[in-house]
């Protein structure tokens, strides 16, 4: 037998005792959830571990009422995750806790719900004469011993493994276009892409708590999303029976907390890795290569040690005699932000990958323009791929020519020029193919981007008046073009450009004022 005080005296877990009313009471498994109401699949007897993320703005009468329903399920105690909904224990939940007399255990965001489980199954597993004598060894028990085991590999794809033999159906991870990216797993489920994506499409706009269910004859398409903050990347897919045990309903429950979990960790490495990837590429392009190239060294070296490849190559130094590609690109603050998300992952899933595939990118204009440096070989097969695409359809692209990586400044110029200068949407313009050079391929960078600080200082902290300039300069004034990029009625334009006129302090009508202001934009950099 497995007791609560075992957990905090007994193994090396790392969580902390808040309250412990009932120290003898027995654990029979660990659930990882995060439903408001997960009594209801719980019997009894289990340590629950939660962040909380759904109590993040509850009230005390809210605790209340949760814990007294775990206490009413006969929970052996609760672990409250910190550092990620709550920085410390909640005082109404403790209060709560200690009313109903249920154990209380914290879990510091450096211990990982799967390592719990991971340890609490291995005790459980120490006494399984005495589980077994006790009638304990039912398919919820092996449910929790397979998910696991699985957990302990830390990888997706095993968690998914498992609960494709549990619901004996097809378990998939998709994008938010729908298209899969891990699995699937299981017996297959043909035909179902359609209706995927619909599902997706339709319970995006919930965000984490949204969820989505589609009948397919006598089975169950679920699609659920994955992660714990911001918005989902990632949806998890099951093909299940109409009907579930309840052993299966534990297992989907638990499966989907680990992959949550591990998104949530994935996030916060991806965070670690921008900051680094950008920090080389400012200094790459403001002509700073040696400590721009060293920082790029430390973004192969950062994804190598945490995600080590089976097939670990030797990567020579970054740069040399290579060349490179600027790409530059401008869109919606969002479609910026997922696109740099892809980027981060392909790094990652290259890892290990030769010099010729280096990829290097940073965020400015306040979120609305990406630049891409890319050596040559790689910008092409990068601008297509399937996971850039959806993003990159509602952007202007502009690439540089070919250019050393003591010219990328110059390269950066070159993409920007062009990018600005395309009305196409989505597709890829190159220098080389761009026309005559631009007149702002003459200017010093360095007083232009002054001129630009002195012309747009008005507007300088206020991002949506630099965005309705710019779109109000790309579209030439026409009042209904630019409603529609701003997906506005029409009718509410003017007034934003008076809005705009007066923050700038200048016509904006007059055409020598929008060529300034034109190039102010091309040249700001916040």
């Amino acid at each position: 037998m497995v007791l609560v005080s075992d957990l905090i005296d007994g193994a090396d877990l790392g969580v902390r005792a808040v309250l412990l009313p009932a120290p003898h009471a027995a654990v029979t498994w660990v659930v990882a959830t995060e439903l408001l109401q997960p009594a209801s699949y719980l019997e009894g007897g289990e340590l629950v571990l939660t962040t909380g993320l759904v109590m993040a703005d509850a009230e005390a009468a809210t605790w209340r009422e949760y814990v007294a329903s775990l206490v009413e399920a006969g929970v052996a105690a609760l672990g409250l995750g910190t550092g990620i909904a709550f920085d410390t224990v909640p005082e109404d939940l403790r209060e709560a806790c200690r009313a109903g007399r249920l154990n209380l255990i914290e879990v510091p965001l450096e211990v990982s719900f799967a390592s719990i489980s991971r340890e609490v199954g291995a005790m459980l597993q120490a006494t399984e004469p005495e589980i077994g004598a006790e009638g304990a060894g039912n398919e919820e028990i092996l449910v929790l011993q397979q998910l696991t085991r699985a957990a302990a590999k830390d990888n997706q794809s095993a968690i998914m493994r498992a609960l494709a033999s549990i619901l004996r159906g097809e378990v998939s991870l998709r994008d938010a276009t729908g298209r899969t990216v891990v699995g699937p797993f299981g017996p297959e489920a043909t035909g179902i892409d359609d209706e995927v994506a619909e599902c997706i499409d339709r319970i995006r706009p919930g965000g984490m708590r949204g969820a989505g269910a589609v009948g397919l004859g006598d089975m169950r398409l679920v699609v659920r999303p994955v992660g714990i903050t911001g918005e989902p990347e990632r949806y998890l897919v099951t093909v299940q029976r109409e009907t579930l045990t309840r052993a299966q309903t534990l297992g989907v429950d638990l499966a989907w907390s680990f992959l949550n979990l591990i998104a949530e960790s994935s996030k916060a490495f991806t965070g670690w890795l921008l900051q680094l990837v950008g920090a080389s590429t400012r200094h790459l392009l403001a002509g700073d290569i040696a400590q721009g190239l060293a920082l790029a060294d430390q973004v192969q070296e950062l994804v190598l040690t945490r995600l080590p490849s089976p097939e670990r190559r030797s990567v020579p130094a970054t740069g040399g005699g290579h060349q490179w590609r600027v790409v530059c690109l401008e869109g919606g603050s969002a479609d910026v932000a997922g696109l740099s998300t892809v980027l981060a992952r392909l790094l990652v899933e290259s890892r290990g990958a030769p010099v010729g595939e280096q990829l290097l990118w940073r965020t400015d204009r306040g979120g609305t323009r990406l630049m891409i440096l890319g050596e040559v070989e790689r910008v092409p097969s990068l601008l297509e791929d399937g996971s850039v695409t959806p993003w990159t359809e509602r952007m202007r692209i502009g690439v540089s020519g070919p250019v050393g990586v003591t010219d990328l400044p110059r390269g950066a110029q070159q993409a920007l020029s062009v990018c600005t200068g395309t009305r196409q949407l989505g597709q890829a313009v190159r220098w080389e193919t761009s026309g005559l050079p631009s007149v702002t391929d003459l200017l010093d960078e360095e007083r232009a981007q002054a001129f630009a600080r002195a012309r747009l200082g008005g507007v300088a902290d206020q991002p949506e008046l630099l965005e309705l300039l710019r779109i109000y300069l790309s579209e030439a004034g026409a009042v209904q073009r630019i409603a529609e990029r701003l997906g506005v009625h029409r009718n509410s334009v003017p007034a934003r450009l008076v809005r705009l006129r007066r923050a700038l302090g200048v016509d904006i009508e007059d055409a020598e004022q929008r060529a300034n202001l034109w190039f102010a934009l091309h040249f700001w950099a916040e």
